[in-house]
Parts: structure tokens; sequence; C-alpha cells
């Protein structure tokens, strides 16, 4: 085949450089990673996930900047970040369309780099003082007798353990989370440790929050006061799931001792994402340096002990674009075609 050499040099003027550019050395990068609150889990995971980066290209600068779920999207949209490490469905969607706490669409912003892990676990949680109290074993119960209740939840700016789970799971059933004050009750808002705290206090009656399955604290507050599982429809929960590209999951009997059996609840994924300018160089040998480091990776603990694998990187539930530098590397590996 003949090709026209003119074509060609065209193509190759308009062709970004880094389409071409070998990114296999060891020259050092720049990041910064937000998406995670000053303490916890995820900033751990955070930590962990940047010291690999900065072990496998010496002399690099990855950082953590902290922040929320949300506000991490937005800060990777606006430049204020490169990624952000703790964004699932509800926030891709949201963000994409300007739907709160975004204010406008922040869509072709940002991009997807890969999943983290595909296992946090909405708990769903009430103690049984308040359940016996007011005649409650299943989301169906509380839609039907409104029941007031001190409900510990998250902030809404942390859309995926608010608006993605908790707040879908109501809608499921016929009310929303306006209707718990209508009902008598208020919030107690914060994190997972603070409503956790609000149960142990007696400052909370409910608790809707992530946490890893089989958690040591909930186990220990359980000891204090005993608690119980929001029972429910794995079909309906599902139908609430399905708004932000999440499944429901059954968390087994034997993961708590207060569970009398399986209970459903919502399964997310977390991914870590770019901003659109991030430059391809930095992506693909972030990528590189994850995938090419399991074991210690997986040795962070938490989710990525049991859940992060290489080979599901690449996994995109929410079907948006890859950021051409993830791409780069899951294509060399045949991860994506």
């Amino acid at each position: 085949m003949r090709i026209d050499r003119a074509l060609l040099a065209a193509a190759l003027a308009v062709a970004p450089a880094s389409a071409f550019a070998d990114f296999n050395d060891n020259k050092p990068i720049t990041a910064t990673v937000t998406g995670a609150t000053p303490s916890g889990y995820p900033r751990t995971m955070v930590e962990g996930l940047n010291a690999v980066v900065r072990d496998a290209y010496p002399g690099s600068s990855v950082s953590f900047k902290p922040n929320s779920p949300g506000g991490g999207v937005q800060a990777i949209a606006t430049r204020q970040a490169d990624f952000t490490a703790t964004a699932t469905g509800t926030e891709v969607r949201l963000a994409n369309e300007g739907v709160a706490p975004f204010k406008e669409p922040l869509k072709g912003k940002f991009s997807y780099v890969m999943q983290v892990y595909d296992n946090q676990f909405i708990h769903f949680l009430m103690t049984k003082e308040w359940a016996e109290a007011n005649g409650i074993n299943s989301w169906a119960d509380i839609a039907a007798k409104k029941p007031k209740m001190r409900l510990a939840i998250n902030r809404p700016d942390n859309p995926q353990t608010t608006i993605g789970g908790p707040y879908e799971v109501m809608k499921a059933y016929g009310f929303t989370i306006d209707d718990i004050e209508k009902w008598g009750g208020s919030y107690v808002l914060g994190n997972s440790a603070i409503g956790l705290a609000a149960i142990t206090d007696g400052k909370a009656d409910v608790f809707m929050n992530a946490r890893n399955l089989g958690d040591s604290l909930v186990k220990d507050i359980a000891g204090k006061r005993p608690l119980a599982w929001i029972d429910g429809d794995q079909a309906t929960v599902q139908k609430a799931a399905d708004t932000f590209n999440n499944k429901a999951d059954m968390v087994p009997k034997d993961t708590y001792p207060f569970m009398e059996k399986d209970y459903p609840t919502v399964r997310m994924w977390v991914a870590l994402l770019a901003g659109a300018d991030v430059p391809d160089e930095v992506v693909y040998k972030y990528v590189k340096a994850i995938a090419e480091n399991e074991t210690r990776v997986q040795a962070i603990g938490g989710s990525l002990k049991t859940s992060f694998t290489a080979a599901k990187m690449a996994t995109n539930p929410a079907n948006l674009p890859y950021h051409p530098g993830a791409l780069r590397y899951y294509k060399e590996k045949g991860l994506v075609k």
C-alpha cells in the first residue's frame, strides 16, 4: 500500500506529542491527589497509593490534599488538583449534570483513571431499643409508621454516602430524607466515625453510612448498645442502586454477631479520576505504578486488601471516558480494546 506522505505529515503534525512519547522510564512526576478527608481510611488509602508511586519513580512529588468526595471532583475539574481517589457513580453523574452539590455541569473536565475497589458497603443500622420501641424491622416499616428518629448520616457534600445510597433507598420505599424532620426527627451530620460515636453516646438511633464489612468498631459498639440491620427487599434496593450504576448485594449473616440472616444493602465501586488537563505521562505512570505493585497496594489494608486487583483497574461501571494516559496503559496490557 502506498502512503501519501503529505497526509502522513499532516497527521503527525496534529497528533499530540504524548501519543508518541516513551513513558517507560524512571523520570519523576508531580501530582496532587485529593478526595479524602483529613483523617480515616480514605486518607490512609491515598497516602499509601502515593507512596507506591513515589517509590516507583524516585524524586516524584506526589502529595495529598484533603477534601470530600464531591469536593475532590470539583477540584480536579477546576485544576486545583490532578487526581481524586474517592469518586463513585454518584459523584460522576451529579458532576456531569451539574446537580447539587455541584453548581454547574463539569462534563468533559474530568475523566476515568481506574477502579480502586468495588466493595464499599452502606451500613443501615438501628439500635434495638429504638427498633423495638417503634415496631421497626424493615424499610417498609419505616415508610408505614413514620417514626421519630435521630439519624446519623453524612453531609450532602459527600454524595456517595447520602444522595447515592440512603436517599435513593428511602425514595425506593416511598419517602425522602426531608420526611425525617417532618416526622419529628433530627440529624447528626458527619462522617461514619461521628455517626458511630453518636450511636455509642445515645445521641442517635439510626446509622446510615459506609464501613468495611465486619468493622471492628461496629462490633464493639454492638456490645454496648445492641444493634440491628434494617431489613429490606433486594429488588427494591437494586432499584435504588441502579440510579448511580451501583448494585444491591447481600451482607452475610456472619458479618456481625447481631445479624439474624443475610441483609440487602447498596454496594458501591470507588474510582480514581483525573482532570482532563493532567498530562498523559503523569496518569500513565500513576496507573503503571499501582498496577505493577498489586501486593503492596493490597497491603495498605481495608477495602484495597479485600477488593483491589490490577486486572480490575480498567473496570468502568459508569462508562466515563478514560483519560488518554490510563487508556494507553490498559491497551498496552490488553485490558481494554
